[in-house]
């Protein structure tokens, strides 16, 4: 009789442990935790990795100069992710996550070589894939210059180093893209440090567009709205279609440059 009620326990206990197996792997796949990129992806077909990184939110970190590092035009045109290649057609592509704080580096073979080579018509294949946090730019005891937004801006725009320590490594952009097919306009990052994440000088007690010319000298009108405390929208129409729109966030007690969302104008 005990050997029975030992037995009737034991099969109690697999019962209660399935029961809990079950509602943990129930958790699992409901989507509570964040979706990750798997490391199954080696040796397979790029274009499925990077299909899966659209769809958990990852964007690509955008390279200005891809065409010169890579050899291949229409290839960074098609993937702004492309950041160079070697002449054995082994290339690098670099991936920001949602928040923009991690970065992921892969490795691809067989991409096709020359300017007009369109990338989707070739067997590339990853090779090695690499993630890290993001590192952040510290400059050496940067103060805010001023909390009142109005004030930043003005410092923000006319002192570079200011500009250096308060924007983030990796700035969500929205990028024009001109390839064979049409003319879009493509979500990404470009990194902080590029000049033209921020195009605008002050001097002289005004704003001034900076161009491939340099400043101009004209006063430049800036559109600045507050969406949220926290937020500012800062836009601007530059000539008959040129237009840009830069977004401020405040984080620890200052305003970094975090976004150029939009274009402008019409």
């Amino acid at each position: 009789m005990k050997m029975a009620n030992g037995k009737l326990a034991a099969i109690v206990l697999v019962g209660l442990l399935a029961s809990v197996c079950v509602v943990f792997a129930s958790v699992a796949a409901s989507g509570s935790a964040p979706p990750k990129v798997v490391d199954a992806a080696k040796d397979r077909p790029y274009p499925l990795l990077r299909e899966r990184l659209l769809l958990d939110g990852w964007l690509p970190v955008q390279n200005a100069r891809c065409t010169a590092e890579s050899g291949r035009a229409q290839a960074c045109n098609r993937w702004l992710e492309l950041q160079r290649c070697g002449s054995d057609g082994r290339c690098l592509m670099q991936w920001g996550d949602g928040d923009g704080a991690r970065v992921m580096r892969v490795e691809v073979s067989g991409m096709p070589a020359g300017d007009d080579a369109d990338p989707r018509q070739a067997q590339v294949m990853v090779k090695d894939t690499a993630e890290r946090p993001v590192q952040a730019v510290s400059p050496a005891a940067a103060r805010c210059p001023s909390t009142d937004f109005g004030q930043f801006l003005r410092v923000f725009a006319s002192a570079p180093a200011v500009r250096r320590a308060f924007v983030v490594p990796l700035v969500r952009a929205t990028v024009l893209v001109s390839d064979a097919d049409r003319d879009r306009l493509e979500p990404a990052y470009i990194r902080g440090e590029r000049a033209d994440a921020f195009n605008v000088a002050y001097r002289a007690g005004s704003f001034h567009h900076v161009g491939v010319d340099g400043i101009d000298a004209d006063p430049l009108p800036l559109d600045i709205r507050t969406p949220s405390p926290d937020v500012r929208d800062v836009s601007y129409v530059y000539g008959s279609s040129e237009g840009r729109s830069f977004e401020f966030i405040r984080r620890e007690d200052c305003w970094y440059l975090t976004g150029n969302l939009r274009p402008t104008g019409p």
